[in-house]
Order: structure tokens, then C-alpha cells, then sequence
């Protein structure tokens, strides 16, 4: 047994035989190792926003009446906060989905702030959630072109 000890490598040696890729390893992994299936089930959650807020500027176009603006703009709310479930249900990196939840989740902030505006003839509640929410919605515009870039 003594014999076994003397020749074991020590912990020191053992970090200065390990590769580069090893320690590598070690640091946090960025979003550009993403696996395909994470970046698809990403990219059809970012997707699947932006078809949101497309149909909800649809309605606002059409429509004049208040009560179905504001139904609109809460409908749009329902489907963000589906989609960050969806989100935070997806494999991919940490840091990415922190983002695209934190964008969600203020989308759909500003989707309340812009339905509570339209329900009470609020014009500062309606151009204050109708300005987040485009903010927000081109925020994961410009992730899903990250993620289909890398």
C-alpha cells in the first residue's frame, strides 16, 4: 500500500497531463454549441412569436373597435406565455433561453399594458405597450437570426 502512494500521480500532475480541451471543458459553454434539435425547437418558439405579434398588428389594422383590440392584445399575451413554457421545456443553452425568456416574458408585459389601454381608452397605456412590444418581439427577431446563423 505504501508503495501505491508513493507512486501515485498527485493532483497538480494530473492538471498539468490534461489536455487544453479538457480545461476547455471546464468554462461555461456559449450558445454556439447548440445542438440542431435545441436550435430547431428555438428557432420554431422564436418563429411561432413573431406570427404573434404579425397577427396581432393584423388585427389592429382591421379592427377600430376597443373591446376587440383589447381581446387581441390579450390573446397575444396567452400565446408568449405559452411559448416561454415551451421555452423553458427546450433543451439548448442556459444563457440563450435566459434571454429569450426574459424578452417573453417583458413581450407579454407589454401585450397586458397595450389590452388594459385599449379596455380603458388609455392612449399613453396604448402607445407604451405597443412600443414594448414591438421592442421586444424585434429583441427575438434578432435571436432567431443569431441562432440560424450559427
Amino acid at each position: 500500500m505504501a508503495q501505491s502512494v508513493a507512486t501515485s500521480r498527485s493532483t497538480l500532475d494530473r492538471w498539468r497531463g490534461a489536455s487544453w480541451g479538457a480545461f476547455r471543458s471546464l468554462w461555461r459553454r456559449d450558445e454556439h454549441d447548440l445542438a440542431p434539435q435545441a436550435a430547431q425547437e428555438l428557432s420554431a418558439s422564436l418563429d411561432s412569436a413573431s406570427d404573434t405579434g404579425r397577427r396581432l398588428s393584423e388585427q389592429i389594422e382591421a379592427s377600430e373597435d376597443s373591446q376587440t383590440l383589447a381581446n387581441a392584445a390579450s390573446i397575444c399575451r396567452w400565446e408568449l406565455l405559452i411559448l416561454r413554457e415551451r421555452v423553458l421545456e427546450s433543451e439548448g443553452s442556459s444563457s440563450l433561453r435566459t434571454e429569450i425568456i426574459r424578452h417573453l416574458d417583458d413581450a407579454a408585459a407589454a401585450a397586458r399594458t397595450l389590452s388594459s389601454g385599449y379596455r380603458y381608452h388609455n392612449l399613453n397605456r396604448i402607445c407604451d405597450g405597443g412600443q414594448l412590444l414591438d421592442e421586444h418581439l424585434q429583441a427575438l427577431a434578432q435571436l432567431r437570426a443569431r441562432i440560424s446563423r450559427e
